[in-house]
């Protein structure tokens, strides 16, 4: 048996934590009223799963109860039972039954990290002030930032001071998709030629996206110098999660490039979509309705924390891929006057036609944890990265448009199966040149993501990364041939002319 932290009980969120009496200087002498002295205290943040306040989180609880087996049945069974049993100590349906539970030697070695994730979770839903979550929105020209880790970014950036590994944990998983991109581009990236993360190829990769990502001299440009530049256009393939963060987190993006513009598109099957209700224009919109305090807290602990909405206005206006459609589930919205973020709900290579033509020095793509080496689901002897309804269709159409493709990894492992699996791909192996060499990403998340059909297998987001571009051939092949036997046929022609 697992012994429960002391304190960890559900039943203590109902208890009152009593402070000592504080009296001002001249109200020493006035009685305390009754309940006066009785304080809510801070939120319990552990729950079981299945009892906890908050539907998503139940409802997530039934998803890992009726996909994920017992790891101890399959040891003396020849059918795997569906877990049904909460573990005590981290509140995580694990097995079977307590009886698996307690002869389970293994799990204590990942209980504390599930007991961590499911704090973490209730945590962003305990309807706390987060003041760590209230990103510096601004960022002078003049003014440098440091990617060498999130403490240096965090300084640099003048972001709030983080005060507990928690706090680490909520920022770091909702920041590590744009900082992981500005980490690339920047030319103060920590990813140089000197650390050996970069190739020469790389660096000139991002040299030539670096001359329209930063201005000669640091000069500051104007909103109209602005909208004369090429917008820089990002393509996110394979969106899941990431599509899912609110606009305003990709401008962090634009806080890091101020005399850029950018055009993000969020591109895959499993992108978010807003809800599109529609409504009458002429409806003017409700008023706000007061609601008694009491009841306050309780909303706020029912929709959880709400990061500020920056105004929906651009002065910065390009017409390149704007307002386009595209045949499939979409949406645009402007996250900032220099940022524009465009959800496409399709496989790429449905879509790759109408962005062409790419251009290098403009265009770049990422592709957050892509499982190309997992087996393909509709075609099981394949991986992802050959399948004609995942990845294959694609790689060969990025490789084509010779721009970087930058990829991140979960793991160690994970990264070396998915740069494994481009060997033996048509159109992909020996197609490419390495831009960036695979190794850890400063900017990973610091935050376990637990997976529902096994609590045991736990990843840390973009953990790695590397790119590619598509092979540069500036000679083709048999060309120094062809130019020989053509200029003997020059000089003969020559030779044999009236003039010789």
């Amino acid at each position: 048996m697992h012994p429960r932290p002391s304190g960890s009980s559900s039943n203590s969120s109902s208890s009152v934590i009593r402070r000592p009496q504080s009296r001002a200087l001249f109200n020493w002498a006035r009685k305390p009223v009754e309940g006066e002295l009785e304080d809510e205290g801070p939120p319990e943040l552990f729950h079981m799963l299945s009892e906890s306040p908050h539907p998503d989180i139940r409802a997530r609880s039934r998803r890992i109860a009726s996909i994920a087996t017992c790891p101890i049945c399959p040891t003396h069974l020849e059918e795997r039972k569906q877990v049904a049993f909460e573990c005590p100590d981290c509140g995580f349906p694990t097995h079977c039954s307590e009886e698996h539970w307690a002869t389970d030697a293994e799990h204590g070695k990942y209980c504390d990290r599930l007991r961590e994730a499911n704090e973490d979770e209730h945590d962003l839903r305990s309807g706390r002030p987060m003041p760590e979550l209230k990103f510096n929105a601004s960022q002078t020209w003049d003014e440098a930032v440091s990617f060498s880790s999130w403490d240096l970014f965090w300084y640099t950036r003048s972001f709030p001071s983080m005060d507990s590994d928690r706090s680490r944990r909520h920022v770091t998983k909702m920041l590590t998709y744009p900082i992981t991109i500005a980490s690339v581009l920047h030319e103060h990236s920590a990813l140089t030629l000197r650390n050996q993360r970069l190739t020469n190829e790389g660096a000139r990769s991002l040299a030539a996206l670096r001359s329209n990502l930063h201005t000669p001299s640091n000069i500051e440009l104007s909103p109209r110098d602005k909208a004369e530049r090429p917008p820089i256009r990002i393509f996110i393939l394979g969106a899941r999660s990431e599509s899912g963060l609110p606009p305003q987190i990709w401008h962090q993006i634009g806080c890091l490039f101020t005399s850029s513009v950018f055009h993000i598109y969020l591109i895959g099957p499993q992108a978010s979509m807003p809800d599109n209700t529609p409504r009458d224009p002429s409806t003017p919109n409700p008023a706000p309705v007061e609601e008694p305090i009491e009841n306050t807290r309780e909303k706020r602990i029912q929709r959880g924390y709400e990061p500020p909405i920056l105004p929906i206005s651009s002065s910065v206006v390009n017409p390149r891929d704007q307002e386009r459609n595209y045949g499939v589930p979409s949406y645009s919205v402007t996250a900032s006057p220099n940022v524009r973020v465009v959800g496409i709900k399709a496989n790429y290579h449905d879509v790759h036609a109408q962005f062409a033509p790419f251009d290098p020095y403009s265009d770049v793509f990422f592709a957050f944890s892509p499982g190309f080496g997992f087996p393909s689901p509709t075609s099981p002897p394949l991986t992802q990265s050959a399948s004609p309804t995942e990845w294959g269709p694609d790689l060969p159409q990025i490789l084509d448009t010779k721009c970087a493709l930058f990829v991140t990894g979960f793991s160690p492992t994970d990264v070396e199966r998915d740069v494994r699996s481009l060997d033996g791909v048509e159109g992909v192996a020996g197609e490419f040149d390495w831009v960036l060499t695979p190794g850890t990403n400063p900017f990973g998340s610091e935050k376990w993501d637990i997976a529902d059909f096994d609590p045991r297998v736990m990843v840390k987001t973009n953990w790695g990364i590397w790119g590619i571009k598509g092979k540069r051939r500036d000679i083709r092949e048999g060309y120094e041939e062809q130019v020989l036997e053509e200029d003997v046929e020059e000089e003969e022609r020559y030779i044999g002319s009236p003039r010789y």
